[in-house]
Protein backbone atom coordinates (compact mmCIF):
# COMPACT_ATOMS: atom_id res chain seq x y z
CA UNK A 1 0.00 0.00 0.00
CA UNK A 2 1.44 3.74 -0.88
CA UNK A 3 1.54 5.73 2.08
CA UNK A 4 2.78 9.76 2.78
CA UNK A 5 5.53 10.06 5.51
CA UNK A 6 5.40 14.14 6.48
CA UNK A 7 7.09 15.53 9.69
CA UNK A 8 8.24 19.20 10.55
CA UNK A 9 9.86 19.92 6.56
CA UNK A 10 10.17 16.44 5.50
CA UNK A 11 8.04 14.42 3.22
CA UNK A 12 8.49 11.74 1.16
CA UNK A 13 5.84 8.63 -0.53
CA UNK A 14 6.89 5.25 0.40
CA UNK A 15 5.55 1.72 -0.41
CA UNK A 16 4.55 -0.56 3.16
CA UNK A 17 4.46 -4.12 2.78
CA UNK A 18 3.01 -6.11 6.05
CA UNK A 19 4.80 -8.99 6.32
CA UNK A 20 5.35 -12.19 8.47
CA UNK A 21 8.20 -10.80 10.42
CA UNK A 22 9.76 -9.01 13.53
CA UNK A 23 11.30 -5.58 12.46
CA UNK A 24 10.74 -2.37 10.69
CA UNK A 25 12.67 -1.79 8.04
CA UNK A 26 13.26 0.52 5.05
CA UNK A 27 15.04 0.82 1.76
CA UNK A 28 15.24 3.44 -0.30
CA UNK A 29 16.21 2.49 -4.55
CA UNK A 30 18.18 4.37 -6.46
CA UNK A 31 14.91 5.74 -8.35
CA UNK A 32 14.33 7.17 -5.02
CA UNK A 33 11.48 5.49 -3.99
CA UNK A 34 11.07 4.22 -0.91
CA UNK A 35 10.06 1.01 0.85
CA UNK A 36 8.96 0.08 4.46
CA UNK A 37 8.16 -3.47 5.24
CA UNK A 38 6.58 -4.26 8.71
CA UNK A 39 5.31 -6.72 10.78
CA UNK A 40 1.51 -8.19 9.90
CA UNK A 41 0.16 -6.11 13.15
CA UNK A 42 2.86 -3.59 13.66
CA UNK A 43 0.56 0.01 14.81
CA UNK A 44 0.89 2.01 12.56
CA UNK A 45 2.65 4.69 15.16
CA UNK A 46 5.52 2.36 15.68
CA UNK A 47 5.57 2.80 12.02
CA UNK A 48 5.69 6.58 11.91
CA UNK A 49 7.83 6.92 14.77
CA UNK A 50 11.02 4.53 13.37
CA UNK A 51 10.05 6.28 10.10
CA UNK A 52 10.59 9.53 12.03
CA UNK A 53 14.15 8.13 12.77
CA UNK A 54 15.09 7.71 9.89
CA UNK A 55 13.86 10.85 7.70
CA UNK A 56 16.94 12.94 7.63
CA UNK A 57 18.92 9.44 6.01
CA UNK A 58 16.15 8.73 3.67
CA UNK A 59 16.31 12.67 2.50
CA UNK A 60 20.52 12.20 2.26
CA UNK A 61 19.99 9.02 0.28
CA UNK A 62 17.58 10.62 -2.43
CA UNK A 63 19.49 13.18 -2.68
CA UNK A 64 22.51 10.92 -3.40
CA UNK A 65 20.94 9.18 -6.07
CA UNK A 66 19.19 12.32 -7.02
CA UNK A 67 22.78 13.24 -8.54
CA UNK A 68 22.94 10.44 -11.17
CA UNK A 69 21.51 11.79 -13.98
CA UNK A 70 18.47 9.04 -15.18
CA UNK A 71 18.79 6.93 -18.00
CA UNK A 72 17.26 7.89 -21.12
CA UNK A 73 13.70 5.55 -22.14
CA UNK A 74 14.80 3.28 -25.07
CA UNK A 75 13.71 4.17 -27.97
CA UNK A 76 15.08 0.73 -29.91
CA UNK A 77 17.26 1.92 -32.58
CA UNK A 78 20.72 0.83 -33.69
CA UNK A 79 23.48 1.96 -31.25
CA UNK A 80 21.11 1.66 -27.93
CA UNK A 81 22.76 -0.74 -25.33
CA UNK A 82 20.94 -3.28 -23.60
CA UNK A 83 22.08 -5.61 -20.95
CA UNK A 84 21.86 -9.76 -20.93
CA UNK A 85 23.59 -11.53 -18.27
CA UNK A 86 25.46 -8.61 -16.59
CA UNK A 87 27.20 -7.53 -19.49
CA UNK A 88 26.28 -4.53 -21.57
CA UNK A 89 26.11 -4.80 -25.71
CA UNK A 90 25.45 -2.46 -28.59
CA UNK A 91 22.31 -3.26 -30.65
CA UNK A 92 22.13 -3.75 -34.42
CA UNK A 93 18.90 -3.24 -36.23
CA UNK A 94 19.42 -4.51 -39.55
CA UNK A 95 17.05 -5.52 -42.59
CA UNK A 96 15.83 -9.00 -43.38
CA UNK A 97 13.38 -10.27 -46.04
CA UNK A 98 13.46 -13.81 -44.03
CA UNK A 99 12.58 -14.82 -40.76
CA UNK A 100 12.78 -12.14 -38.16
CA UNK A 101 14.94 -12.41 -34.85
CA UNK A 102 17.40 -11.80 -32.31
CA UNK A 103 21.43 -12.81 -32.60
CA UNK A 104 23.90 -12.39 -30.10
CA UNK A 105 26.91 -12.02 -32.82
CA UNK A 106 30.69 -11.05 -31.61
CA UNK A 107 29.61 -8.76 -28.72
CA UNK A 108 26.85 -7.03 -30.58
CA UNK A 109 23.05 -7.75 -30.06
CA UNK A 110 21.27 -7.64 -33.60
CA UNK A 111 17.74 -7.62 -34.13
CA UNK A 112 16.68 -9.26 -37.98
CA UNK A 113 13.70 -7.15 -38.64
CA UNK A 114 11.36 -6.47 -41.93
CA UNK A 115 10.78 -2.80 -40.73
CA UNK A 116 13.88 -2.14 -38.88
CA UNK A 117 12.60 1.90 -38.78
CA UNK A 118 9.47 0.49 -36.99
CA UNK A 119 10.35 0.46 -33.00
CA UNK A 120 7.56 -1.54 -31.65
CA UNK A 121 8.44 -4.06 -34.15
CA UNK A 122 12.11 -4.21 -32.70
CA UNK A 123 10.99 -3.87 -29.00
CA UNK A 124 8.73 -6.78 -29.14
CA UNK A 125 11.63 -8.75 -31.08
CA UNK A 126 14.08 -8.22 -28.08
CA UNK A 127 11.31 -8.80 -25.30
CA UNK A 128 10.47 -11.86 -27.08
CA UNK A 129 14.40 -12.95 -27.07
CA UNK A 130 14.88 -11.93 -23.56
CA UNK A 131 11.89 -14.44 -22.91
CA UNK A 132 13.31 -17.36 -24.24
CA UNK A 133 16.69 -16.70 -22.82
CA UNK A 134 15.55 -16.29 -19.38
CA UNK A 135 13.28 -19.48 -19.56
CA UNK A 136 16.65 -20.94 -20.35
CA UNK A 137 18.77 -19.73 -18.09
CA UNK A 138 16.47 -19.35 -15.25
CA UNK A 139 15.46 -22.77 -15.18
CA UNK A 140 19.07 -24.15 -15.35
CA UNK A 141 20.05 -21.94 -12.42
CA UNK A 142 17.28 -23.46 -10.27
CA UNK A 143 18.15 -26.68 -11.16
CA UNK A 144 21.54 -25.93 -10.18
CA UNK A 145 20.50 -23.90 -6.73
CA UNK A 146 18.05 -27.03 -5.90
CA UNK A 147 21.12 -29.60 -6.77
CA UNK A 148 23.34 -27.62 -4.67
CA UNK A 149 21.09 -27.04 -1.24
CA UNK A 150 19.42 -30.25 -1.66
CA UNK A 151 15.91 -29.63 -1.94
CA UNK A 152 13.74 -33.07 -2.14
CA UNK A 153 11.12 -31.50 -3.90
CA UNK A 154 11.60 -28.82 -6.33
CA UNK A 155 9.16 -26.17 -6.80
CA UNK A 156 7.77 -24.68 -10.38
CA UNK A 157 8.98 -21.70 -11.84
CA UNK A 158 7.35 -18.99 -13.72
CA UNK A 159 8.86 -16.20 -15.37
CA UNK A 160 6.72 -12.54 -15.65
CA UNK A 161 7.41 -8.83 -15.42
CA UNK A 162 7.09 -7.15 -12.11
CA UNK A 163 7.22 -3.83 -11.00
CA UNK A 164 8.69 -3.53 -7.44
CA UNK A 165 9.93 -7.47 -7.13
CA UNK A 166 12.33 -9.43 -8.18
CA UNK A 167 10.75 -12.61 -7.36
CA UNK A 168 8.81 -14.51 -4.52
CA UNK A 169 7.81 -17.52 -3.69
CA UNK A 170 4.35 -18.71 -3.46
CA UNK A 171 3.45 -21.50 -1.06
CA UNK A 172 0.19 -21.94 -2.20
CA UNK A 173 1.19 -23.34 -6.05
CA UNK A 174 4.69 -24.43 -4.86
CA UNK A 175 6.19 -21.34 -7.35
CA UNK A 176 9.20 -19.06 -7.49
CA UNK A 177 8.01 -16.28 -9.53
CA UNK A 178 11.28 -14.55 -11.28
CA UNK A 179 10.99 -11.11 -12.72
CA UNK A 180 12.15 -11.49 -16.30
CA UNK A 181 14.20 -7.84 -15.90
CA UNK A 182 16.16 -10.35 -14.05
CA UNK A 183 17.86 -11.64 -17.55
CA UNK A 184 20.03 -9.11 -17.43
CA UNK A 185 21.53 -9.50 -14.33
CA UNK A 186 24.90 -11.25 -13.89
CA UNK A 187 24.42 -14.75 -12.73
CA UNK A 188 25.50 -14.53 -9.43
CA UNK A 189 22.99 -11.65 -9.21
CA UNK A 190 20.61 -13.99 -10.27
CA UNK A 191 21.37 -16.98 -8.32
CA UNK A 192 20.80 -14.38 -5.50
CA UNK A 193 17.09 -13.88 -6.34
CA UNK A 194 16.39 -17.49 -6.63
CA UNK A 195 18.27 -18.74 -3.17
CA UNK A 196 16.34 -16.20 -2.02
CA UNK A 197 13.00 -17.41 -2.40
CA UNK A 198 13.72 -20.96 -1.75
CA UNK A 199 14.85 -19.84 1.75
CA UNK A 200 11.34 -19.35 1.95
CA UNK A 201 9.94 -22.37 1.81
CA UNK A 202 11.35 -23.24 4.75
CA UNK A 203 10.73 -19.66 6.58
CA UNK A 204 7.73 -17.62 5.26
CA UNK A 205 8.87 -14.42 6.75
CA UNK A 206 11.90 -11.84 6.52
CA UNK A 207 12.98 -13.00 10.49
CA UNK A 208 16.29 -14.12 11.88
CA UNK A 209 15.54 -17.63 10.52
CA UNK A 210 15.30 -16.84 7.10
CA UNK A 211 18.32 -14.41 7.14
CA UNK A 212 20.23 -16.68 9.04
CA UNK A 213 19.77 -19.56 6.35
CA UNK A 214 19.99 -17.30 3.60
CA UNK A 215 23.60 -16.09 4.69
CA UNK A 216 24.69 -20.13 5.64
CA UNK A 217 23.24 -20.74 2.20
CA UNK A 218 24.66 -18.25 0.09
CA UNK A 219 27.53 -15.46 1.99
CA UNK A 220 27.58 -12.93 0.05
CA UNK A 221 23.60 -12.28 -0.60
CA UNK A 222 24.28 -8.47 0.66
CA UNK A 223 26.72 -7.74 -1.99
CA UNK A 224 24.67 -9.56 -5.06
CA UNK A 225 21.75 -7.41 -3.28
CA UNK A 226 23.33 -4.29 -3.51
CA UNK A 227 24.72 -4.56 -7.26
CA UNK A 228 21.58 -5.86 -8.66
CA UNK A 229 19.34 -2.78 -7.12
CA UNK A 230 22.09 -0.39 -8.66
CA UNK A 231 22.76 -1.74 -11.67
CA UNK A 232 19.36 -2.81 -13.14
CA UNK A 233 17.22 -0.31 -11.34
CA UNK A 234 16.74 1.74 -13.97
CA UNK A 235 16.76 -0.87 -16.92
CA UNK A 236 13.73 -1.63 -18.51
CA UNK A 237 12.69 -3.99 -21.77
Amino acid sequence: MERQFVYENIAFDYQLFLEKRKTVSLTVFPNQSVVVKAPKRAARSKIEDFLRRKSRWVLKQQRYFATFKPRAKKEYVSGETFRYLGRSYKLLVRKTEEDEHVSLRYGTLIAFSRCPENALKTKKLIHDWYSEKARKHFSERLKACIREYGIVNPPGLVIRLMKSRWGSYSRRTDRICLNLRLIQASKDQIDYVITHELCHIKHAGHDRRFYSLLSRRLPGWKQAKTALELSLNHCSL
